[in-house]
C-alpha cells in the first residue's frame, strides 16, 4: 500500500487521488467482514478484488470459502491500473 500512496499523492496529484486511495482501504478493511465473497486468484490460495481500478490480491488462511468462519487476511500486493503481474 506504500507504493500506491506515494504513486497517488504525487504533487499536484489532487483531492481525487486521497478519494481513491480512501476507496481502496476501505476496499482492504472490509474484507474482514467478507473474506471469502471474492473470486479466487490466478495464483493457487490467492483471491481478488478490485477497487478504484486496482487489483487487491490476498489470501485468506484458512480460506474455508465460508466468511462466517475464515481465518485471517493477507494483503499480498496491490497492482496499479495497467500494470503488469508478474
Amino acid at each position: 500500500m506504500t507504493a500506491i500512496r506515494r504513486w497517488q499523492f504525487q504533487a499536484g496529484s489532487g483531492a481525487a487521488a486521497k478519494r481513491r486511495v480512501q476507496a481502496i482501504l476501505r476496499t482492504i478493511q472490509g474484507l474482514r467482514h467478507h473474506p471469502c465473497l471474492y473470486a479466487r486468484g490466478e495464483q493457487p490460495g490467492t483471491r481478488e478484488v478490485s477497487s478504484e481500478g486496482h487489483w487487491i490480491i490476498y489470501v485468506v488462511d484458512p480460506d474455508t470459502g465460508r466468511n462466517a468462519d475464515a481465518g485471517d487476511v493477507t494483503v499480498l500486493r496491490v497492482f496499479g491500473p495497467g500494470q503488469l503481474r508478474p
